[in-house]
């Protein structure tokens, strides 16, 4: 008569993980997010600023498109946006609206009615398009360009534009500081940019006020002069 055979494991441990294993394995993972998470959310946050640079060079395109078949874009006042005319007018689709900043309202605050008669476009009525992203024309004044709130630029760095002048600008509200300098060194390089994210930045195309205590500020960029 043949033994039996005793098919059980002989091993006394119960088979899956080890609380030691499982604290390792958890270990691991905690510190991959800490490591990759991060450059997730900045990778995410450079496209943003990279897609609004793009929405900027459409803006310009189309501002000059207008200008060449009407002549001189009107200014603005608190009411009306240049994209609101360059969409009446047709050339452009949509307001201009950016991934970074406040994102616009839902529904959209209107802004002036753009109408065109007797060879001149005016705007009346609509409401304040302060809180929202925009394109704005102005006179230019001497103010510092961090403080002009895009009536001025010095795009060398230095030289403030002729005085009497219609800049156009598109303007990203309560952007971060480290968008508005991410902005700038796309758009200006290293050397017409703000040193750091909380300084106001005067130079080149981007410029902006130093971020308030929440880190935000209004970006103003230059698309053209006249």
């Amino acid at each position: 008569m043949h033994d039996s055979i005793d098919l059980s494991d002989s091993n006394p441990r119960d088979s899956g993980f080890s609380l030691i294993e499982m604290i390792g394995v958890l270990a691991i993972i905690a510190i991959l997010a800490v490591v990759i998470i991060p450059k997730v959310f900045a990778t995410i946050g450079s496209s943003r600023v990279t897609s609004a640079a793009s929405s900027l060079t459409a803006l310009k395109t189309a501002a000059a498109d207008f200008n060449g078949k009407y002549g001189n874009i009107p200014t603005t006042n608190a009411n009306s946006r240049i994209d609101d005319l360059l969409m009446t007018s047709g050339y452009l689709e949509n307001r201009f609206t950016v991934k970074i900043g406040t994102p616009p309202a839902n529904p959209a605050v209107a802004g002036a009615a753009w109408t065109y008669a007797a060879g001149v476009w005016t705007a009346a009525g609509g409401a304040s398009q302060a809180a929202q992203s925009r394109v704005i024309c102005l006179t230019s004044n001497a103010n510092p360009p961090s403080t002009a709130n895009g009536a001025n630029y010095q795009l060398d760095g230095a030289t403030n534009l002729p005085a009497g002048s219609l800049v156009i600008s598109a303007v990203l509200v309560n952007v971060t500081g480290t968008q508005a300098r991410q902005l700038s060194l796309l758009m200006d390089g290293d050397a017409l940019s703000a040193p750091d994210v909380v300084s106001a930045d005067n130079g080149g195309k981007v410029v902006y006020a130093a971020p308030n205590a929440q880190g935000l500020t209004t970006a103003y960029v230059y698309l053209a002069q006249q």
